[in-house]
């Protein structure tokens, strides 16, 4: 009997996991009809990973719009049951009303009078007015909810991660290692001060910049630089902070620490530099604005046949804040679906910037090419061979982690090698590597580390020291025991799919590329020819990179700018518009308008898709709000279209604006579901 119940409580057990996994199933392939019209969770997390300290924190122009628009709402919800439950109940909207229409007033004041513009406050305004004088209590309400709603969904697009974030060490180790008194102690980092000594092992970061009183390092210095071979520095070179010790360990004399640093320096130019981007209207309110004063024209020229009302009714029926409100909406769902193909837009104009570029420039290392190199060629000496060479020096790297490293394990895996254990009692740190294996002393490194070890170095490894040098290609030396048996040459990496996006952005119209690189001039012109783009600037410092944008865009260039380091920042901000990759610098992903998530290029013709899809789409959102504007006008004209009809046909067009403003969401989700589907059957 309990044999049975148990088995019979089984069956049902795997009867209820089958009916789960079907109402899965149905929920993927079928999901409810729910489109988030405005950015959605996954646009926020992924705002969070750059910008968590502006999306915890609303601003207080944030703040005022939330409030406004709680106001609005309840002053619409006053006045609409008033006439259903209590008539009086509708004068409590009357002090909201009040509140909010007083920002279209001085807005409009403002616009016309200062800066002599005729904007659409002015036909908000005096549209309010004539309600509240006529007693139209909930159309005024009403009204005065369009414009909140409108500087709601304004703010909402605009980008306030740009403002004040860009912080070079918020990735930097809460704790590091400086020597007090002889002994070498761990101290929070904000307690470190100009004068300490600080102790960076392989693989740290520097924080700070200062000379090396003790050790000797190979550091990688391409995300100040942007220069690819990694340089060695011994007592008396200068460091800079944020540079990567790839092998060695150096003791640093800070003479700049935090905010005082080169890095954080060039953090403040930017947090100082005011952008004009963020000044752009959106195209709709800009063509609102321009159809304000032909629109008072009008409702002048029908004053004497149609009357008061009837000009007033020719002013109610402009579109005023519905096409804004509309493309808003519209914006927001391209952000949206842009977010989900792992592409972060921070600024909602963006869109308008990207579909104008016609120039298209790259930062070379760490942009175009993996931070990763990989190996060229393996070169032996005399009766070695090849594999044994790269056998030794992986074995040697065993226990690193950077790049030159992973590159050498990389390449042992790849052919297979069974590496031998190290004996961890001559396990030494320097300019190289020193350790035992087999009960034969390994050294890995520069030729100048074999050297200092007493090492004679055969005249074919200096030659390929000295190609090496020309390329700008990093090299290691290997050595066993007191002779060296070869070098290993490295080169970097081109991002996978990177010669066929150059292809796809060509047929999208964008023929005019460029190579921006701090590398010498050899690899920088190999990587242009295998990418088959005509234009390169190589040997470039950092501060040359903006110069060089604004030359282009004087040359009337809009151009998209692509980097990864905080050398790149400057030009970032100077370009129309400016691309980073997801584990990149903070500061050139806190300066980027765009992140690429998937941390490669891959989504970069499809960022321009929508770019260019976004312009005929608003225009379809925007016709579709305008055109029951003009039949209102129309019909004021010709059909004596009363205040009732110019109040609610315009409600139509912004009904029309905002489902066609959701038509990206919703093909989202179709292409969403054709794909689960897909891989669900």
């Amino acid at each position: 009997m309990l044999l049975e119940l148990m088995g019979a409580t089984g069956v049902g057990l795997y009867a209820q996991k089958r009916m789960k996994k079907k109402k899965l199933v149905n929920r993927l392939i079928n999901p409810q009809p729910r489109i988030t019209p405005f950015t959605g969770n996954v646009r926020d997390q992924q705002l969070k990973e750059f910008s968590a300290d502006n999306i915890e924190q609303k601003t207080p122009a944030q703040k005022m719009a939330d409030r406004n628009l709680t106001i609005a709402l309840s002053s619409m919800g006053l006045a609409a049951a008033g006439p259903l439950f209590y008539p009086p109940l509708a004068l409590l909207s009357l002090p909201g009303i009040l509140y909010i229409t007083q920002f279209s007033v001085l807005h409009a004041y403002e616009n016309l009078f200062k800066k002599k513009k005729f904007t659409v406050d002015l036909l908000s305004a005096l549209t309010k007015i004539f309600l509240l004088l006529n007693g139209y209590l909930f159309f005024a309400s009403f009204s005065i909810f369009l414009f909140s709603l409108n500087r709601k969904l304004l703010a909402k697009i605009s980008d306030d991660s740009k403002k004040n974030i860009i912080d070079v060490f918020k990735q930097q180790p809460s704790f590091i290692w400086v020597v007090y008194e002889g002994v070498e102690r761990e101290i929070p980092f904000e307690e470190l001060k100009n004068g300490d000594t600080v102790v960076v092992s392989a693989g740290g970061t520097i924080p700070v910049d200062g000379m090396i009183s003790e050790g000797t390092a190979s550091i990688d210095q391409h995300i100040l630089t942007g220069e690819s071979q990694p340089v060695e520095k011994g007592q008396g070179a200068e460091v800079f902070a944020l540079t990567l010790v790839l092998s060695g360990k150096i003791y640093v004399h800070a003479h700049k620490t935090g905010q005082e640093t080169t890095a954080a320096q060039i953090a403040n130019i930017l947090n100082n530099t005011i952008s004009t981007k963020t000044d752009i209207q959106l195209w709709s309110a800009e063509f609102g604005d321009k159809t304000v004063l032909p629109t008072l024209m009008l409702s002048g020229l029908a004053f004497p046949f149609l009357g008061p009302i009837g000009s007033m009714v020719i002013i109610n029926s402009h579109f005023k804040y519905r096409a804004s409100i509309a493309s808003a909406i519209g914006v927001m769902n391209h952000l949206n679906v842009a977010s989900h193909n792992g592409i972060l837009i921070k600024d909602g104009h963006t869109f308008e910037l990207l579909k104008t570029v016609d120039t298209v420039v790259f930062d070379k290392t760490g942009t175009l090419t993996e931070e990763q190199p990989r190996v060229a060629s393996i070169h032996a000496c005399d009766e070695y061979d090849e594999r044994t060479v790269l056998r030794f020096a992986a074995a040697a790297e065993t226990k690193q982690s950077h790049p030159i490293a992973k590159a050498i394990l990389q390449q042992a895996a790849d052919w297979q090698l069974d590496l031998p254990a190290v004996e961890e009692a001559a396990y030494k740190l320097g300019y190289g590597l020193t350790v035992g294996v087999e009960g034969h002393i390994i050294r890995v490194g520069s030729v100048r580390f074999l050297e200092q070890e007493g090492i004679n170095i055969p005249e074919s490894v200096r030659q390929v020291q000295a190609s090496c040098h020309d390329l700008g290609s990093p090299m290691v030396a290997v050595a066993l025991d007191d002779t060296a048996i070869g070098a290993i040459e490295l080169e970097a990496a081109i991002r996978a799919g990177t010669k066929e996006l150059i292809g796809e952005l060509r047929e999208r119209g964008i023929s005019s590329m460029y190579i921006i690189s701090g590398d010498h001039e050899a690899p920088t012109r190999k990587l242009a020819q295998e990418l088959a783009i005509d234009h390169y600037f190589a040997e470039i410092l950092p501060e040359q990179k903006a110069e060089l944008i604004a030359k282009l865009q004087a040359e009337g260039k809009i151009v998209c700018y692509i980097g990864d380091g905080i050398n790149d920042s400057i030009a970032l901000k100077q370009a129309e518009v400016s691309v980073s990759i997801r584990g990149a610098s903070t500061v050139a992903t806190d300066a980027a308008q765009i992140v690429l998530m998937d941390k490669t290029l891959n989504q970069l013709p499809y960022l321009f898709d929508l770019g260019q899809q976004f312009g005929g789409h608003m225009k379809k959102v925007v016709a579709a709000v305008i055109i029951p504007s003009v039949l209102t006008a129309g019909g004021a004209i010709f059909l004596h279209f009363g205040l009732l009809q110019s109040l609610i046909i315009p409600q139509i067009g912004l009904l029309a604006g905002v489902a066609t403003a959701m038509h990206p969401a919703i093909k989202h989700r179709k292409r969403h579901q054709k794909h689960l589907k897909k891989h669900l059957t």
